[in-house]
C-alpha cells in the first residue's frame, strides 16, 4: 500500500526559543540513503540553520559529509530551513527548501547536485531562478515554509504543497509546475503543530487535486499522531529498494539550556521506522527498520516465570530479568485470560496523557499497570516505566499505554513528563505487545504492533544500566515459552506473558570512534546524532590535538606490528581507496588481511569492512601485500600475495563483487587462483608483493613481483593477455647483486620538466630492503621491456631513498584526477612490543605525499598533498628575525631564550626546529641542518635527533639519530617543511628532495605541554627569512557498517 506524505507547519507552532532540528529531505538514491537535517554548526541553540548531510548504506551506520546547503545568498541569507527532496526524470535529485531572505521573508528555493557522478552527492548548486515560490497574493511572509516532496499528476505537471497559515488557520498551499496511484491507496497528510506530529488519512484524486479526509485533525478520540511523546518535525521518504516508507523525527531535549551548553550538543533523531497501514485500516503502524538486527548481540529470553498477585502487592514491582546495558532492543507480549472486573472510563472524554499522569506506574489498578521498567536503579528510586492499563468503555475494552518519566531522574532541573496513548487492540482476543528501544537516554516504545508509539527523553543520574519487567496488579501473570501463535490462560488463573521475545543488548553503531559515557552519559549509541552543537547524530568524539606545518627559510651569508604496508591505493570514480595490511586480532604481526578505507580528499577517511580475508587454501595463512590495477571497462583488480597451507607464497586475483557499489566494499577472489606460482627455481619464501600492472604496445599486461634470486634482490616480470594466465619473462626487469630480497617493489613513470634533450619521462623503480625504501631512476623501453638505470642501488654516496627515517614498504598510485603520483609509506613503531600490546595498536601510515622530479633531475622530490591545507586553522608567522648563535626562540608566544641545547656546536649550524619539546627542553626532538663545504660546492646535512625525545624508561629506540645529505645548489637558502602529529614528525628538506620521518614517544611534551622552538646552536648567526606555522584541525576517521576497528 503506497502512502504519499506531505509535511507542513501550522499556525499553532510555538517557535519561541526552542531548538529546531527537523530531518530534511531523506531519500534513497542509487544504493545510498541520504539524510539531510537542520543543524547549527556554531552552537547548541537554534540559529545559523544549514542543511547538514549524512549518508548510509544500511540506515544504521552513518558518514557525515560537508553541509549540503549554507545560507550564502540573498534568498536564504538568514537560514536554509526545512524542505524535501524529489527525484526528477533522468534520476536527478532536487531539493526544495525554505530560505529566509534579507527581509526575513520565507521563500521557496531549488538546489540540485553539482556532480551526478559523485555517489555521495556532496556538493549542491542553488538555482539561478531562486526564489521559485514567494509569499504573494495575501500569503503571510512569516508563515510560508517547508515544501513537501513533489509528485506528478496525470497531466505530467508537478505538484508540491507548502505549509502556511491563512486567516489564522493551518493550510497546505498547493503549487503546480510543468518543469519542475493505485486502487485501495490511502493518502496520508501529516502536519506538525503544538510540538506534535498529527496525521489524517484520506482519498486523493490526482486529476482534480481534491483530497478528502476520513476524519479531520483533532476530530478523532484517538487524535492520530505519529508518536505521543518527544517526536516532532518528522519526515518520510520512499525506500524504493526495499519498497517501504521510512520515517524520521527530531527528538528534542528536556534538560536546561545551560546543560546543553555544558555538554556541547542538543537534539537527536529517532531511530528510523517503517510506516504502513495498521490492521484496522484506520491508523498507521510503525516499527523499527529491520536493519536494527545488525546491532543485536547477546540475547536474553524469559520463559515460564509466574508473577503472582500477592507477591506483586508486597513488592509493587518484581524483577524478572536484568540486562546490564545502556542500549537494548526489548520485545514483550502479554496475553490476558478471561477477566470481568476492570475499571470503567469514557474514552471520548478522557485525555490519555492526563490519565497516565494521574495513574502512574506505582498506582495499583484492577488490570494493570504491567510492562517494563527501563533505565532503573537497583533500588528503583530511578526508573522509566512503559506500561499498559485495561479499562472498559461502553461495550468494548480500552487499552491505555503510558510512558511514565516522573521518576526517571533524581535531577531536579529536567522535565519529567508522562505521556499516554490509547492502543487500538482488543485485549480479550488479541495479544498486547510492547517493543522498546533503549539507547542511553532515549526510550522509543511501540505498543500494539506499532499502532501507538511513545518516545521518551530521560536523564537518569543513577540508573544507567538496568532493564526490568514488572507487574503491579491484584492478579497473577506467567511468562510462558516464547513462540508465535495463540496462547490461552492457565488453569490456575495465572496470566501468561505471551513472550519476552529477546531482551537484546546492542553494540554501539560502528561509526562511533569513542563514547565516554562517564563524561557524556546522555550521548546515544545507535540514534543519529551530530558530533557537537545543535541537532542530533551518531557520536564522533573529537579529540583536540595540534598538528603544525612549518615552512622555514633560513638565510645566511657565508664568510669562508605487525606489518602495516599500504596496499593497492587507487583513485576510482571520484573516491580514493587505501588498502593496507592489518591484523584484526591484535597489535602484533599476524593474521594478515587487506583492510580498506576510502576518502574524497585524502584527509578524512571512512573505514570499511576488510576487502580480503585469509579464507581460501591459496591464502589461508595470510593475504599479504599487493597492488590494484584498473582494467578496461573501468574494472578495478587486486593482485596480492597469498600464503597457502604449506606457507608458500603465490599471487592471486580479486575483483569487486558489485561495480555499482561506489565504495567497492565486497571483493571476490578469482576461481583461477593462484594465478602466479613460485616455479622454475623461485624460492617460495621470497616471492611476493606484485606491483600495479601496465600494458605495453602489444596490449599485453606486465607486472613485476619482488623476489630474491641467487641471494640477490630481483623484480621478476610476468606478462598476460587476459590478466588471468601469466607467463614469466626470460629475465627480471632489474636486479642487483648488492641487495637481498626486494619487498613491495614499485615501478612508475615521472615526467621530466626540462628543456631540449632533458624533456621526457623517467621511470622509477623502488625496492624495500634492509627496512629502508631505496629507489633508482632510469629509462624504460616498453617495446623490449629493457630498463637501464642512471645509477644502480647502493652505487652512490647519496643512496637514493624515499625517506631516511621510519618509512617502509611504501606504495604509489596515479591520481588521474589531479595528474599526480601520490606516495604512502608505513611508519613502524620504535618502542617495545610490550608497549604495543599495552596500547592496543601498532603502526600507521605516513601523510600522503606527491612525488615528482627534483630540480636537479637526478632525484625525486616529495611534498605533502595540497589537501592538507584544509586542516589548517590558526597561523603564526615570523619574518626577518635573526637568530644569534646559541639561542632559542619559541614559536608560540615568541619568547626568546638562550640555551646551549640540541647538539654539538659548529660554525654554521646546527640550526632548525625543536618540536614536541617540554617547556624546560628536557624533552625535545630536533630537526636541524649543518652546512659544510666540499671542494667545489656546499653540502647540507639534515638530521633528526631523537636522543632526547622522551624521558620514558620503557622506550628503546632503534634509531636515536637519523640523517641524510643533500646538495644545496641555491645556497644560501635552505627550506624545511615539517608535519607534527602527536608522535609523528615528517620533515621535508630542500623542497622535498630529502625526507625524514620520526616516531617519538614524549612523556612530558604532550597536548598543551608540547612546545615548538626555532634554535641556532652554531657560531654564526642565522636569519629566519620566513616562518609560517599552522595549528591543525583533526581529520575525521569514521567507520562504515561493522568494520572491526575505528
Amino acid at each position: 500500500m503506497f502512502l504519499l506524505y506531505a509535511m507542513f507547519t501550522w499556525s499553532k507552532l510555538q517557535m519561541g526559543g526552542d531548538e529546531f532540528t527537523d530531518p530534511n529531505g531523506p531519500m534513497y538514491f542509487k544504493g545510498i540513503y541520504h539524510f539531510f537535517y537542520q543543524y547549527n554548526p556554531y552552537g547548541p541553540h537554534w540559529a545559523n540553520i544549514v542543511w547538514a548531510h549524512s549518508v548510509s548504506y544500511d540506515l544504521i551506520n552513518w558518514i557525515h559529509l560537508d553541509h549540503a546547503l549554507n545560507p550564502t545568498h540573498p534568498f536564504d541569507i538568514n537560514g536554509c530551513w526545512s524542505g524535501s527532496t524529489t527525484i526528477l526524470p533522468g534520476e536527478i535529485p532536487a531539493i526544495l527548501y525554505t530560505g529566509s531572505d534579507t527581509e526575513n521573508r520565507e521563500v521557496q528555493n531549488l538546489a540540485v547536485p553539482k556532480n551526478l557522478s559523485d555517489p555521495f552527492l556532496i556538493e549542491w548548486v542553488k538555482s539561478a531562478h531562486n526564489p521559485i515560490m514567494t509569499p504573494v497574493d495575501g500569503i503571510h511572509p512569516n508563515f510560508f515554509r517547508d515544501p513537501t516532496t513533489a509528485w506528478q499528476g496525470p497531466d505530467k505537471r508537478w505538484r508540491v504543497i507548502v505549509g502556511s497559515q491563512i486567516n489564522g488557520h493551518g493550510t497546505a498551499i498547493l503549487y503546480t509546475s510543468e518543469d519542475f496511484g493505485e486502487a485501495g491507496t490511502k493518502y496520508v497528510l501529516k502536519a506538525s503543530f503544538n510540538h506534535q506530529d498529527h496525521y489524517v488519512m484520506g482519498n486523493y484524486d490526482p486529476e482534480t487535486d481534491i483530497y478528502v479526509v476520513e476524519t479531520d485533525f483533532m476530530e478523532s478520540a484517538l487524535q492520530l499522531r505519529y508518536d505521543y511523546g518527544k517526536f516532532y518535525g518528522s519526515k518520510t521518504f520512499l525506500d524504493s529498494e526495499k519498497k517501504r516508507r521510512v520515517l524520521w523525527a527530531w527528538i528534542d531535549e528536556m534538560d536546561s539550556e545551560s546543560d546543553r551548553l555544558v555538554k556541547g550538543w542538543t537534539g537527536l533523531q529517532s531511530f528510523p521506522r517503517t510506516v504502513s497501514i495498521g490492521k484496522s485500516g484506520k491508523q498507521l503502524a510503525q516499527w523499527p527498520i529491520e536493519e536494527i538486527e545488525k546491532l543485536h548481540s547477546e540475547e536474553v529470553n524469559i520463559h515460564d516465570i509466574e508473577l503472582k498477585g500477592a507477591l506483586c502487592l508486597k513488592l509493587w514491582a518484581l524483577l524478572l530479568r536484568r540486562v546490564v546495558s545502556l542500549k537494548a532492543d526489548v520485545e514483550v507480549s502479554f496475553v490476558l485470560p478471561n477477566f470481568e472486573e476492570v475499571e470503567v472510563i469514557e474514552q471520548n472524554l478522557v485525555d490519555p496523557q492526563l490519565l497516565c499522569s494521574k495513574n502512574q506506574a506505582s498506582v495499583k489498578g484492577l488490570v494493570g499497570p504491567f510492562g517494563l521498567l527501563v533505565l532503573a536503579s537497583k533500588d528503583l528510586t530511578e526508573q522509566t516505566a512503559i506500561f499498559f492499563r485495561i479499562f472498559r468503555s461502553h461495550s468494548k475494552y480500552v487499552v491505555l499505554m503510558c510512558s511514565d518519566q516522573s521518576r526517571s531522574s533524581l535531577r531536579d532541573e529536567v522535565a519529567k513528563t508522562t505521556y499516554g496513548a490509547f492502543v487500538n487492540v482488543d485485549p480479550a482476543s488479541e495479544t498486547i505487545s510492547l517493543r522498546s528501544l533503549i539507547d542511553h537516554s532515549i526510550v522509543e516504545s511501540f505498543g500494539g504492533e506499532g499502532v501507538a508509539c511513545i518516545t521518551a527523553r530521560v536523564y537518569p543520574k543513577l540508573a544507567i544500566d538496568k532493564i526490568l519487567t514488572f507487574m503491579h496488579l491484584t492478579m497473577e501473570l506467567r511468562v510462558v515459552e516464547e513462540h508465535r501463535g495463540a496462547v490461552g490462560g492457565k488453569e490456575d488463573g495465572s496470566w501468561p506473558v505471551y513472550s519476552v521475545a529477546g531482551v537484546l543488548s546492542v553494540e554501539a553503531g560502528a561509526p562511533i570512534a569513542k563514547n565516554n559515557h562517564s563524561e557524556q552519559p546522555y550521548r546515544t549509541a545507535y540514534h543519529f546524532q551530530p558530533p557537537k552543537n545543535w541537532m542530533n547524530v551518531l557520536l564522533l568524539l573529537t579529540l583536540i590535538h595540534v598538528a603544525v606545518i612549518w615552512h622555514v627559510l633560513f638565510v645566511r651569508k657565508m664568510d669562508g606490528d605487525e606489518s602495516a604496508d599500504p596496499n593497492g591505493p587507487m583513485y576510482y570514480k571520484g573516491i580514493y581507496h587505501l588498502f593496507y595490511q592489518h591484523n584484526p586480532y591484535g597489535p602484533l604481526w599476524g593474521n594478515m588481511t587487506w583492510a580498506h578505507s576510502i576518502s574524497y580528499d585524502l584527509i578524512n577517511w571512512v573505514h570499511l569492512d576488510h576487502a580480503l580475508n585469509p579464507t581460501d587454501p591459496f591464502d589461508i595463512n595470510g593475504c599479504w601485500s599487493g597492488s590494484t590495477t584498473i582494467l578496461p571497462g573501468e574494472i578495478p583488480a587486486i593482485l596480492y600475495t597469498g600464503v597457502d597451507g604449506q606457507n608458500r607464497q603465490a599471487q592471486n586475483l580479486a575483483v569487486p563483487k558489485n561495480l555499482s557499489d561506489p565504495l567497492l566494499i565486497e571483493w571476490v577472489k578469482s576461481a583461477h587462483n593462484p594465478i602466479m606460482t613460485p616455479v622454475d627455481g623461485i624460492d617460495p619464501n621470497f616471492y611476493r608483493d606484485p606491483t600495479t600492472a601496465w600494458q605495453g604496445p602489444d596490449k599485453r599486461w606486465r607486472v613485476i613481483v619482488g623476489s630474491q634470486m641467487n641471494g640477490h634482490g630481483a623484480a621478476i616480470m610476468y606478462t598476460s593477455e587476459d590478466f588471468i594466465n601469466w607467463t614469466r619473462s626470460g629475465s627480471p626487469l632489474h636486479s642487483s647483486n648488492k641487495t637481498e630480497m626486494w619487498e613491495c617493489p614499485d615501478f612508475y613513470p615521472v615526467s621530466v620538466k626540462g628543456e631540449g634533450s632533458d624533456k621526457g619521462t623517467k621511470y622509477v623503480l623502488k625496492a624495500s630492503f634492509n627496512r629502508q625504501d631505496h629507489y633508482v631512476m632510469g629509462n624504460y623501453d616498453p617495446k623490449t621491456d629493457n630498463y637501464v638505470v642512471d645509477t644502480d642501488f647502493m652505487d652512490r654516496a647519496l643512496q637514493l631513498r624515499y625517506d631516511y627515517g621510519k618509512f617502509y614498504a611504501s606504495k604509489t598510485f596515479l591520481d588521474s584526477e589531479k595528474k599526480r603520483q601520490v606516495l604512502w609509506g608505513w611508519i613502524e613503531e620504535t618502542d617495545s612490543e610490550s608497549n604495543d600490546i599495552e596500547k592496543g595498536w601498532s603502526g600507521l601510515q605516513s601523510f600522503p605525499r606527491t612525488v615528482s622530479i627534483g630540480k636537479s633531475g637526478k632525484q625525486l622530490a616529495q611534498w605533502p598533498v595540497k589537501e592538507i591545507e584544509k586542516l589548517r586553522s590558526e597561523e603564526v608567522n615570523i619574518h626577518d628575525t635573526e637568530l644569534k648563535g646559541d639561542s632559542v626562540l619559541e614559536v608560540v608566544g615568541l619568547l626568546l631564550r638562550r640555551k646551549n641545547q640540541a647538539s654539538v656546536r659548529g660554525l654554521v649550524g646546527p640550526f632548525g626546529l625543536l618540536v614536541l619539546a617540554s617547556k624546560d627542553l628536557t624533552e625535545q626532538t630536533a630537526i636541524f641542518f649543518r652546512i659544510f663545504r666540499s671542494p667545489s660546492k656546499y653540502v647540507v646535512l639534515m638530521c633528526s635527533d631523537q636522543s632526547r625525545s622522551s624521558l620514558s624508561d620503557k622506550k628503546k629506540f632503534s634509531e636515536n639519530v637519523q640523517f641524510a645529505l643533500f646538495l644545496c645548489s641555491d645556497f644560501p637558502s635552505v627550506i624545511l617543511c615539517l608535519q607534527i602529529d602527536h608522535s609523528i614528525v615528517e620533515s621535508f628538506g630542500g623542497e622535498g628532495i630529502t625526507c625524514i620521518t620520526t616516531r617519538v614517544y614524549p612523556k612530558l611534551a604532550i597536548d598543551k605541554e608540547a612546545h615548538v622552538y626555532v634554535f641556532n646552536n652554531g657560531t654564526h648567526h642565522v636569519k629566519i627569512s620566513r616562518l609560517s606555522a599552522w595549528s591543525m584541525k583533526e581529520a575525521q576517521f569514521l567507520t562504515h557498517r561493522k568494520a572491526p576497528f575505528s
